[in-house]
């Protein structure tokens, strides 16, 4: 029995731990350089700084966007680490999640299985495009998908205090959190329906009173989450995204571009599923497609509802976003929802209908696990032109900066700009060129928004200025302030923090 799972489970935290190094480098290689992530290590701890509650300098009081209070319980370890302690929560979590869920599988299935399912769905090169997130690193949402591992194996293994810890995180994550849990709950429980007596048909299910009473528990859950979240929204300066979402379907439905724009993502959505739909139809298969029709069915309802709420959230943006095709279906904080319950599901599958027990002609499974591994590169190419994974390989290997960047990134001023970044006061307010933000994961980055809790002392802006960054700095720095010429950027800065930049700079500084 030990053996059946502890190469799965070594290999599987290896693998982990080799991501993360990964991460590291494409983080300090200053890939990840979208305000996303930098949004979100802001709120986190944003009250150990005596700052509104979940607020941040780009969008303000994000609180009133979203119900993202599972941050607060990173917000110690990022206030330290900055957004290596959001890789670090991502990696533990997700340790913790696959050496729980390879070893219980362990106890049920043959080793084929269990190699299919880590291989397939746990580290495969979706899972990689996914955790990577390419341009922004991390989005609280990938939470989601070791946060529901925990909560299936809750429910598989009938541990009600896991149960109620870990349903309790995925909702603190985000108010759509509510809905996939709900949607795994149902599901597990239409599956256990199902077992009980393999000639059922799923509607029987509907006569069930627990059936409706987790039905209304998890649609309360989600109703009140909302409401909360309207509550914040409309309480003081209202941004009515629910509204916005709901009126571009509403003229989108009368618009071609539109309808076919979201086909295009609905299509790109299934084959980036289609890896583990393979995997849920072959659970099938193994049982003789017993039931198909009714798993199938509870399949295409519970994901038929995460999309909905994946699509009207991302309808949000449509006209007002350029890069509308990537932030909608397939963007990574909506696509891990479906994802996630992909996973869940087959894993209740494969665990009820013991699909794994009884050895196999070895060469299938190897066959179609190989097939279903290496389908996945030209789904994830296609379906996501930001990830090229042979070219990212590549670049983090020749370069130490992201290629794109390094025309803007002189070593004579990335010397300074480092050095800066680690000797100014903990947690300070600055205003930064894009392609620096990751040397101040650690500070206040202020965005041109105006929605600064604090303005800056220190300011870096590229001498080219053709972001027009140099005409918000009357309204981002604190005054008086100077500015000191570099080869390639014009560091400004006030009285107070002037002794870092001269401690930072190799030559006396010339002033403009």
């Amino acid at each position: 029995m030990r053996a059946k799972w502890i190469v799965p489970v070594a290999l599987s935290s290896l693998f982990l731990l080799l991501f993360f190094w990964f991460k590291v480098i494409r983080f300090q290689g200053l890939y990840y350089t979208f305000n996303d992530m930098y949004i979100f290590l802001q709120a986190s701890y944003s009250w150990i700084n005596d700052r509104p509650l979940l607020y941040e300098n780009i969008g303000g009081y994000d609180d009133r966007i979203h119900n993202n209070y599972a941050m607060l319980l990173w917000g110690p370890l990022i206030y330290l680490s900055g957004a290596y302690g959001a890789f670090v929560v991502q990696t533990a979590l997700s340790l913790l999640s696959y050496g729980l869920t390879l070893r219980h599988i362990s106890r049920q299935m043959q080793p084929w299985a269990i190699w299919m399912i880590l291989l397939v769905l746990l580290t495969g090169p979706v899972w990689f495009w996914l955790n990577d997130h390419p341009g922004i690193g991390w989005h609280p949402e990938l939470t989601y998908l070791p946060l529901s591992l925990l909560f299936i194996l809750a429910l598989l293994t009938y541990q009600t205090i896991w149960f109620w810890i870990t349903a309790g995180l995925i909702v603190l994550v985000k108010e759509d959190g509510a809905l996939l849990a709900g949607a795994i709950h149902l599901a597990f429980l239409s599956i256990q329906y199902l077992v009980a007596n393999r000639q059922r048909s799923i509607f029987g299910v509907l006569a069930q009173p627990r059936f409706w009473k987790v039905l209304g528990s998890w649609a309360a859950v989600f109703i009140l989450g909302m409401a909360f979240l309207s509550y914040k929204n409309h309480s003081a300066e209202p941004e009515p995204r629910l509204q916005q979402a709901l009126s571009a379907i509403r003229d989108g439905l009368q618009d071609r571009a539109f309808i076919r724009k979201n086909l295009i993502l609905l299509f790109q959505t299934f084959l980036l599923l289609l890896p583990s739909i393979g995997m849920l139809l072959y659970g099938l298969y193994r049982v003789g497609w017993r039931q198909a029709g009714s798993v199938l069915l509870i399949y295409m309802v519970a994901q038929l509802a995460l999309l909905l709420s994946n699509w009207v959230q991302g309808a949000t943006y449509y006209g007002t976003n350029a890069l509308f095709d990537m932030v909608s279906l397939t963007w990574p904080p909506r696509f891990v929802l479906v994802y996630t319950f992909s996973i869940t599901y087959i894993l209740t599958i494969w665990s009820l209908f013991a699909v794994g027990e009884k050895p196999v002609t070895i060469w299938k499974p190897i066959l179609l696990g190989g097939l279903l591994l290496v389908i996945q590169l030209p789904i994830v190419q296609y379906a996501r032109p930001d990830f090229r994974l042979v070219s990212i390989l590549k670049d983090v290997v020749r370069h130490r900066f992201d290629p794109f960047k390094e025309p803007l990134l002189p070593a004579t001023d990335v010397a300074v700009i480092e050095k800066l970044s680690t000797t100014i006061p903990a947690h300070s307010n600055v205003f930064v060129f894009d392609f620096l933000i990751p040397f101040f994961h650690k500070h206040y980055n202020i965005w041109p928004t105006d929605k600064q809790w604090e303005n800056a002392d220190l300011a870096i802006i590229p001498n080219n200025d053709f972001q027009k960054l140099g005409e918000r700095l009357p309204r981002v720095m604190k005054r008086p302030y100077r500015p000191i010429r570099l080869t390639t950027y014009t560091i400004f800065v006030t009285p107070a923090y002037e002794p870092y930049v001269t401690a930072a700079l190799p030559n006396k500084p010339e002033s403009k």
